[in-house]
């Protein structure tokens, strides 16, 4: 209160702020573009919607996945990992099952709530040549306006039970 009741500023913070689609556009024309951040990051990481349908992705997810950043697009996630549930009729998100999916937890929380996770186990059931493989998996998420920043981390064989 003391720089509005003395005219003096240097005590109180910014006075004013852009709204957000200002903000976005200022991003945007001063900041690298989007692929080109993405693949500075080393950690497979997807953008993804609310719906858990990929946008893009880095350079470091299309090497996990084995597909090109274009090829991705418009692809849910489970459809990606080749999930066994995706492959099921109406596909990714759609089965019973998938309302219990840690993948589509997390993103829907996320994009909910706007609350990171971090590093939350996931045991998706994937499609490995005619078997079906639990594969273990960290899932972080973290919100970027209407996005989901989905990374992957610590993939491998499920835990022996």
């Amino acid at each position: 209160m003391r720089g509005e009741e003395t005219g003096d500023d240097s005590e109180r913070p910014i006075s004013h702020g852009i709204c957000d689609r200002c903000l976005t556009a200022q991003l945007l024309e001063l900041s690298e573009p989007l692929p080109a951040f993405l693949d500075r990051l080393r950690a497979p990481v997807l953008v993804v919607d609310d719906d858990v349908g990929v946008l893009t992705a880095n350079a470091s997810a299309c090497l996990l996945l084995g597909r090109s950043r274009e090829s991705m697009r418009g692809y849910r996630g489970g459809d990606l990992i080749e999930c066994v549930h995706a492959r099921k009729p109406g596909g990714c998100g759609l089965q019973a099952c998938c309302a219990s999916c840690t993948i589509r937890r997390s993103v829907t929380e996320t994009h909910e709530t706007g609350a990171p996770v971090v590093g939350r186990p996931a045991f998706p059931d994937v499609q490995q040549g005619q078997q079906t493989v639990t594969v273990t998996m960290r899932i972080s998420t973290e919100k970027a306006g209407d996005c989901v920043l989905l990374r992957i981390d610590e993939i491998g064989p499920a835990p022996e039970t």
